[in-house]
C-alpha cells in the first residue's frame, strides 16, 4: 500500500560504538531471541553494570549486537517487556514500544498464543489494528503473509513508532498508517470502499464498548464474509459469545488479559430468524 499522504478524514536514532563486554553474557542471555548477543548498556563501566541496568532498562533502551547481521542496534523494553516479531518474514526484528505507560504491548507470549488461534500464517488478505499502540500485532499479521494493514492511533507517539517499527521490519510498504479516533476513521475508511479479513481491536481497558466497534464495522460493511476479529480486554470484563453477526469461537486469559476470537457470519441471524418462523408456520 505504501505511506499515504494524509488524509482529511482518516488523519485526524541514536549513535553509539559500545564496547564489547563479554562478562556480561551469561546471567540473562537466555532472555533474549537467539542470534542476539548482549553487549553494553549506556557507557558505564562493568562494575556498576547491575546498578546501572535497571536503570537504563527503566528508560526503554539497550544497546545490541546482532550476530548474524553482525551489526550494533537498539532495541526497547517497556517494563520487562521484550517487544519484537515473534515468526514469518520479519521473525526476531526488535520492535520500539511507545514511551509512557499508556499503552499495553502484547507479550511475544500472548502473540505466539493469539497467532496460533488465528492463523498462525496467511495467504494474504488485508488487516485493520485499530488502537495500533505500537503497531506490534498488525506488524505480526504483515510478517506472516497479509497483503496489507492499516494502522489506526489517536496518540502521535504511537503513529511515530509504528512508522519506525514498520521501516526497521521492512513492511512500510504493505502498510498506511493513519492518526485518528477510532470511530471517525472507520468512517472514512467504508467511504474509500476498504474491507478487511482480520481485525485486531484492543482498546484501553478504561473502554468497555469493544463489541460496538464490530457492530459498527458491520453496518459500514468493512468486514469481509468469515473475517476475523480478534478482541483484547482486561480479563474482568465479559463480551457475550454471541451478538448480532459475530460468534466467539476461542477466548483464552494470560495474566490480566483476555482475548476473544470471532468469526464474522453476516446473515447467520437471519437465517435463525426464518427457521424458526417456518418452523412455527401453520401447515395445511
Amino acid at each position: 500500500m505504501g505511506e499515504e499522504k494524509p488524509d482529511e478524514e482518516l488523519m485526524g536514532k541514536r549513535k553509539s560504538s559500545p564496547r564489547l563486554s563479554t562478562t556480561l553474557v551469561m546471567s540473562i542471555i537466555i532472555e533474549w531471541p537467539k542470534g542476539f548477543l548482549f553487549i553494553h548498556i549506556c557507557q558505564q563501566s562493568v562494575n556498576n553494570f547491575l546498578y546501572r541496568q535497571k536503570q537504563c532498562f527503566s528508560n526503554g533502551t539497550g544497546v545490541w549486537y546482532d550476530r548474524l547481521k553482525n551489526k550494533y542496534m537498539y532495541i526497547e523494553r517497556k517494563g520487562d517487556v521484550f517487544v519484537r516479531v515473534v515468526s514469518g518474514s520479519a521473525k526476531g526484528r526488535p520492535l520500539k514500544a511507545v514511551p509512557g505507560t499508556g499503552t499495553r504491548p502484547t507479550t511475544d507470549k500472548v502473540k505466539e498464543a493469539l497467532f496460533s488461534m488465528i492463523g498462525p500464517y496467511f495467504e494474504g488478505g488485508a488487516a485493520l489494528d485499530l488502537f495500533a499502540g505500537s503497531g506490534g500485532l498488525g506488524i505480526e499479521a504483515l510478517s506472516r503473509g497479509m497483503d496489507k494493514a492499516v494502522f489506526v492511533d489517536l496518540e502521535t507517539k504511537s503513529i511515530e513508532v509504528i512508522r519506525e517499527n514498520l521501516k526497521a521490519t521492512k513492511l512500510e510498504g504493505q502498510a498506511a498508517v493513519y492518526r485518528n479516533d477510532a470511530g471517525r476513521a472507520l468512517k472514512a475508511l467504508a467511504k474509500r470502499n476498504t474491507t478487511f479479513d482480520l481485525v485486531f481491536l484492543d482498546p484501553p481497558y478504561r473502554m468497555k464498548n469493544g463489541h460496538e466497534f464490530m457492530l459498527t464495522m458491520h453496518e459500514l460493511e468493512l468486514l469481509e464474509k468469515g473475517a476475523t476479529i480478534v478482541l483484547e480486554y482486561e480479563f474482568k470484563h465479559e463480551y457475550p459469545e454471541q451478538f448480532g453477526p459475530f460468534e466467539q469461537t476461542r477466548k483464552a486469559v494470560y495474566g490480566d488479559t483476555a482475548v476473544s476470537i470471532y468469526d464474522y457470519v453476516p446473515g447467520a441471524a437471519e437465517d435463525e430468524e426464518n427457521s424458526i418462523t417456518e418452523e412455527e408456520a401453520p401447515h395445511d
